[in-house]
């Protein structure tokens, strides 16, 4: 059985990929770049490692991983988040070579972690999407702002998360916002404002031969920060229209691997409304797991060549949690807290499941909690922590 490496260990889908795997006796080696990460503390965790930074230093990220994949004689290799994708994508093909990884063309990826390329993508394929201008320069906004109707959202053109997500309410508002995301980001997003409703997630694995072998939708229920941050409590749910339009609006990508894509419902109309694509795993994770599609373990298997019987029947109306300190942070913002649906304490009689502590497996829930108190000290990895 071969190794698999599953990299950001601080990650809650790590942990849950790492926990998928080593639950079916697969030797799992986690990476990160600081010894203290939840996953590699996990009791299946067969080896924890760390690695230099993927996003100041790409070059010796890379020269890292590639003596790792030696070392472990060609591991299934599962990439986890963002910065890490971004340098794997660029080394695609040295990557193929040495590991076993399902990735998409990197053509494709481009297409699905650029915003504005997204949408352009749903505007093609009639998928119902935002407006969506691109702003470099203030006198982009100003042509924006003599024809748009505020309120108004900017954003990064690349970014995750929440991260740099600002509602700008009257015209003036515009520069100043613009001027502030930019010190962070080089390429701004302006968009109209959709009045904000439920937001869904379909989650879709491909294999080789670009064809979908597991889908599953689930509704995000609380967030925090509460109006547009991540979500905090999630449920699965039938939603078949949403599958279909993912499924087309992916299909010009030829897409391979693990993809999920976001849409809003437009209080308006009450229409699905596409947000964005996220070409990884999302940190929801464990609630596809819990409720029966075991997105990392069919990765892995698609990535050794194996067949997968498509899998598309799940549990539904089960509830994954982000405890500590997602949902206690939304409980103490929320004005209604009182009345959340399900409450905050509830557990498994109201079928609400969290996604990291866990009795058969404590340690990395303790580590958890250490690693939160490590970012409330600094004000900078805070902000990046509670944007995912």
């Amino acid at each position: 059985m071969n190794t698999a490496v599953i990299t950001d260990g601080l990650l809650r889908k790590s942990l849950s990929t790492t926990r998928s795997l080593g639950k079916r006796g697969i030797q799992t080696v986690v990476g990160e770049r600081s010894w203290f990460s939840p996953s590699g503390f996990s009791r299946y965790c067969g080896k924890r490692l760390t690695y230099p930074n993927p996003e100041t230093d790409p070059y010796l990220f890379i020269k890292w991983l590639f003596q790792l994949f030696h070392q472990e004689n060609e591991p299934v290799f599962l990439p986890m988040d963002d910065a890490v994708m971004e340098v794997v994508m660029k080394y695609r093909e040295e990557v193929i070579k040495r590991s076993n990884c399902l990735l998409p063309a990197k053509s494709s990826f481009e297409i699905a972690a650029d915003k504005y390329e997204t949408m352009k993508l749903a505007g093609e394929q009639n998928i119902d999407c935002p407006t969506t201008y691109l702003a470099k320069e203030i006198k982009d906004l100003i042509e924006i702002s003599d024809t748009a109707n505020f309120p108004l959202i900017i954003k990064p053109r690349k970014s995750s998360g929440s991260r740099g997500i600002r509602k700008v309410q009257k015209k003036e508002e515009l520069i100043p916002l613009f001027l502030e995301i930019q010190q962070d980001y080089p390429e701004i997003l302006v968009q109209e404002f959709i009045p904000l409703g439920d937001r869904y997630d379909v989650c879709l694995l491909y294999d080789g031969n670009h064809e979908v072998k597991a889908s599953f939708v689930q509704k995000e229920i609380r967030h925090f920060p509460v109006a547009m941050g991540p979500s905090t409590v999630q449920e699965s749910v039938v939603f078949n229209e949403l599958i279909e339009r993912s499924i087309k609006l992916m299909k010009p990508l030829d897409w391979s691997g693990i993809v999920e894509i976001e849409f809003m419902m437009d209080s308006r109309t009450n229409c699905p409304i596409l947000l964005e694509i996220n070409p990884r795993f999302w940190n929801s994770l464990d609630l596809s797991i819990q409720s029966g599609i075991d997105f990392p373990y069919l990765l892995y298997q698609l990535s050794l060549g194996k067949e997968v019987p498509s899998q598309k029947n799940y549990e539904i109306g089960r509830r994954s949690r982000w405890l500590f300190p997602g949902d206690i942070l939304h409980f103490l913002w929320n004005p209604k807290r009182l009345s959340m649906n399900p409450g905050l304490l509830s557990g498994k009689r109201q079928q609400v499941y969290d996604d990291t502590f866990t009795i058969t497996d404590p340690i990395p829930g303790v580590i958890w909690i250490f690693t939160c108190f490590r970012f409330f000290l600094n004000v900078h990895a805070l902000k990046t922590f509670f944007k995912r």
